[in-house]
């Protein structure tokens, strides 16, 4: 989970998404105190939900459809749905979080 949360930072950062990656450097602090209180503040909209939630952000599309964009796209969703199932195995559930992160594996496992 540490390591996702960094992941999703740097990448956010990378692409100018400093609000974005603030809630993941908050959200690993905060795991590392309180690994529940953590996923609870991870379940919540702006996280999950809508076309403004940080896990609506394309780095594909924002970085051009470059290469390496791809690639850090691919790593974001990756690192996301890693999160994701942090906060589920803790007892959080998010029904949008369900469908998002569904779509996630979908791309991964096809290599979109």
């Amino acid at each position: 989970m540490r390591e996702a949360l960094d992941q999703v930072e740097r990448l956010l950062r990378d692409y100018g998404h400093n609000y974005e990656a603030n809630l993941a450097a908050i959200a690993r602090a905060a795991f590392e105190r309180a690994p529940r209180a953590a996923c609870r503040a991870i379940n919540a909209d702006e996280w999950w939900n809508g076309s403004r939630s940080l896990a609506a952000i394309d780095l594909a599309i924002e970085g051009g459809f470059t290469a390496q964009a791809r690639r850090d796209a691919h790593d974001l969703r990756r690192a996301l749905a890693e999160i994701f199932a942090t906060m589920r195995a803790s007892g959080e559930g998010n029904e949008a979080g369900e469908i998002v992160v569904s779509q996630f594996n979908k791309w991964i496992e096809s290599h979109i």
